[in-house]
């Protein structure tokens, strides 16, 4: 569950499957994030570009619409490239068709079938990793006195 004191974080959900997509945008919101559907992989990349840009992204890594889940995380990651990623897949970790590197990160995999609990582990574990591009916060023990 999301803390009811910081920001609801938002995710931008890309997959074509009607019923995986509506079941991954439903748990989403029930967990209490902002979710943002892509109608399509062409259009995925366009939408960060908005005001409401995403916090992360659920890719499914094969589209119908002929575009690979790959090239739509490599163009969300030409604007942001610490965009944290789950990839859901039906492809095995050993597939070269399940290859996800060269994607830059963070990115996790979740295989096909998938327990919602496992996708909302994989997306808090995702977002609680401390951004390598953010500068960190200061304390106030940091201060010199």
């Amino acid at each position: 569950m999301i803390d009811a004191l910081r920001p609801r974080p938002t995710v931008l959900v890309v997959v074509d499957e009607a019923l995986v997509a509506m079941l991954v945008a439903d748990t989403l919101a029930d967990a209490g994030y902002r979710v943002i559907c892509a109608p399509d992989g062409r259009a995925a990349p366009s939408i960060p570009g908005s005001a409401a840009s995403p916090d992360a992204a659920v890719v499914n890594l094969r589209l119908a619409d002929g575009l690979d889940g790959r090239d739509v995380i490599r163009a969300l990651r030409k604007r942001r490239p610490d965009l944290p990623t789950v990839v859901i897949t039906g492809y095995d970790a050993l597939a070269p068709e399940a290859d996800l590197r060269g994607l830059g990160g963070p990115t996790v995999r979740l295989s096909k079938p998938f327990d919602c609990d496992e996708l909302l582990d994989h997306l808090a574990g995702l977002l609680a990793r401390p951004s390598p591009l953010r500068a960190p916060r200061r304390r106030m023990s940091d201060m010199a006195a």
